[in-house]
């Protein structure tokens, strides 16, 4: 998102109430991202942005075609880069120098390694093809995540300008009456709208990263801001929108159906549907319901959108928006979400470094004393900066010392895996193919498959020495994400439906009906979004084959998790002569978010008198108190959610005590 111009060049008449509607937005990101429910959809402000970007930009252009017969691209790229590279800039810079202070090095270099993409306005692009692997948690808090629109909006300014400058010249070429200038412009637009949205949808389901974060999905969006300009635009002068009573009524009506859908839309929509595709609709065309309504209240200085409030806030959007998001991750690191109050705490300090942007820095490139240089030396100075900036943001271009920190321990703790993510085990959401991995002799009289998702697998390494050879081989069969669930479900690190997991899991079903092991220890985490009615049915469908499969089966319900990575916090709070604050690194009153789907799963399991429900979860979270450091001094989490192989190795003992006491009730 992006503010619009307001001088130098061609200038559209002010309308406060796209100031208010600005503020909507960004609350309904900030919303969004505070996790503030109901307003899980709050995504939908970036979408309301884009709309509006192209409504104002377009009618910038607009002016300056009609005044000038042509666009001075030097003199737009000037305007857009005064406008908003500084304030980029200056939050790339405080945010990575914020977080070096607080974070351990691990979690600094993988939250800000879209860095350089950032400040060349190419993020969007680096988060459409970025392969993250399904263990780097911490990439999904990219501090520069959020820069993905700005990169959208960078990336239609090079282009929206070429495009309007030819429709307006077909449109002179074919016939001079401007009637016909402006038939060729909405023709051009509207077609360019058509073909941006039906690309979207396919790729929503075809390509979902890729319809998400690059410009050619987005472009619709900004073509439709576009054709409200030379639609609507003329109420801003004619009797319909100053004088007369039908009008405005219409005008009221639009704006409060185009509001409903914006709020319904942060509502009712949420991340686990295909986005944008047809549901980006829904806050898109509100949001030009309510640009069109102000064209027709008074040249948009009627109606709530147009409180001073909101118009306040509204002018300190860009900043606000900028700011939030690495605000918000770096609270979220150290734990800030656990109580209302701390993530009250993040959007005041948001709201407080938004007001200091926007004062020493925006005002000045924008309308102050640093906004008078030619074009020319704005752009070149622009490329100086976004290269300084690439330079200081990117450790690997700058040369080493010999000075430099020691590794980060905490790498150490984040590779404690079981062997089996050595070997290929688990493929992901690549493929669907039954693959095991097996341990011991294949002739041995015993088997035991461990079977689950990588909450469930994290115990693997109990199982050797609770079934040794040469009594037992081991089979594992396991898929990352994949719930031990008899429901689809959306995967929102993929962006669709993950079918991959759910063939896989049917051939598994039918594999083990064949094999007939001994027994079967079946586990997932317990994060799965899935109802009441789904965890309890979809999970007994699955338990009354397996209970058909083998002699006794073993069901580990999904850990507590931390609210905040466990290495990292551990290697904040350790003292330089090693030791340990605990107390610094603990998640209070966790067994409650996974006690529910533990009671669902016992509920299934109680059908099946040879499915057996084994508890591990007080050996993780002793209390019902997460620490990502045992009482013996052993880190207990590699992330926010899954064991240390050295924990789970250290609990053996524990693990089959309990495996006894459930297989005996």
């Amino acid at each position: 998102m992006s503010p619009s111009d307001s001088r130098p060049g061609p200038r559209l008449g002010y309308r406060p109430d796209l100031q208010g509607l600005r503020a909507v937005a960004i609350l309904l990101v900030l919303l969004a991202h505070a996790e503030v429910p109901p307003f899980s959809g709050g995504f939908v402000g970036v979408d309301v942005f884009f709309v509006l970007s192209g409504y104002l930009i377009t009618g910038l252009l607009a002016r300056e075609l009609q005044c000038s017969g042509g666009i001075s691209l030097a003199e737009f790229y000037a305007r857009r880069l005064k406008r908003l590279l500084p304030a980029l800039a200056v939050m790339l810079a405080g945010s990575y120098g914020f977080a070096s202070s607080l974070l351990s090095d691990a979690e600094l270099r993988a939250q800000t390694a879209s860095a350089p993409f950032a400040a060349t306005w190419t993020s969007n692009v680096y988060f459409a093809f970025a392969a993250v692997g399904y263990f780097e948690e911490l990439a999904s808090r990219d501090l520069f995540l959020h820069t993905w629109s700005l990169g959208v909006e960078e990336q239609f300014y090079l282009v929206w300008p070429l495009l309007l400058l030819l429709l307006f010249r077909l449109g002179r070429f074919r016939e001079d009456a401007e009637p016909r200038g402006r038939s060729v412009l909405r023709s051009g637009l509207a077609i360019a709208l058509v073909l941006s949205l039906a690309a979207s949808i396919y790729w929503t389901y075809a390509a979902p990263q890729a319809a998400f974060y690059l410009m050619p999905s987005r472009i619709w969006q900004f073509a439709l801001g576009a054709l409200v300009h030379f639609t609507f635009e003329s109420w801003r002068t004619d009797e319909i929108g100053l004088t007369s009573r039908r009008g405005r009524k219409l005008a009221w009506t639009a704006l409060m159906i185009g509001l409903t859908l914006i709020f319904g839309g942060a509502v009712a929509l949420h991340p686990n549907l295909p986005y944008p595709g047809y549901w980006a609709l829904v806050p898109s065309l509100g949001t030009a319901l309510v640009i069109a309504a102000g064209c027709g209240l008074s040249d948009g200085r009627a109606g709530p959108l147009a409180h001073p409030v909101l118009v306040w806030l509204g002018d300190r959007s860009y900043s606000l928006y900028l700011w939030h998001w690495p605000v918000f991750a770096v609270g979220f690191s150290l734990g800030f979400r656990a109580q209302a109050s701390l993530s009250v705490g993040l959007v005041l300090v948001s709201l407080l470094a938004a007001v200091l942007s926007y004062r020493i820095v925006e005002q000045p490139f924008w309308k102050g004393r640093f906004s008078h240089f030619p074009p020319v030396r704005v752009i070149l100075v622009s490329l100086l900066v976004m290269t300084g900036v690439v330079f200081f943001l990117t450790p690997d271009l700058q040369p080493s010392n010999d000075t430099a920190k020691a590794p980060d321990l905490s790498n150490q703790w984040r590779a404690d895996v079981p062997v089996i993510y050595r070997m290929p085990c688990d493929a992901w959401y690549s493929h669907d193919r039954v693959e095991p991995c097996i341990f011991g002799n294949e002739s041995a009289p015993n088997t035991v498959v461990v079977l689950g998702d990588s909450i469930g697998l994290q115990w693997f390494s109990a199982f050797p020495e609770i079934f040794p050879a040469p009594a037992w081989r081991i089979l594992v069969l396991t898929k990352s994400a994949c719930a031990m669930v008899d429901e689809d479900y959306y995967y929102g690190r993929i962006g669709k439906v993950y079918r991959v997991c759910t063939t896989w899991r049917n051939a598994v079903l039918d594999t083990l009906e064949r094999l007939q092991p001994e027994v079967i220890v079946v586990g997932s985490a317990a994060t799965y979004g899935f109802s009441e009615e789904s965890w309890v049915e979809g999970s007994a469908r699955v338990f009354g084959r397996l209970s058909r499969s083998a002699g006794k089966v073993f069901i580990i319900p999904g850990t507590p998790t931390l609210e905040f990575d466990g290495p990292g916090c551990v290697i904040r709070s350790l003292s330089p002569s090693g030791h340990i604050d605990r107390s610094a690194c603990v998640s209070r009153d966790r067994l409650g978010p996974v006690t529910g789907v533990s009671n669902h799963l016992k509920q299934a399991a109680e059908r099946f008198s040879n499915v057996h429900f084994l508890d591990l979860n007080d050996l993780v979270c002793p209390g019902g108190d997460c620490n990502a450091v045992s009482e013996d001094g052993l880190v207990v989490f590699r992330d926010s959610q899954h064991l240390t192989d050295s924990f789970v190795r250290s609990r053996v003992r524990s693990i089959l005590e309990k495996l006894d006491h459930a297989g005996n009730r």
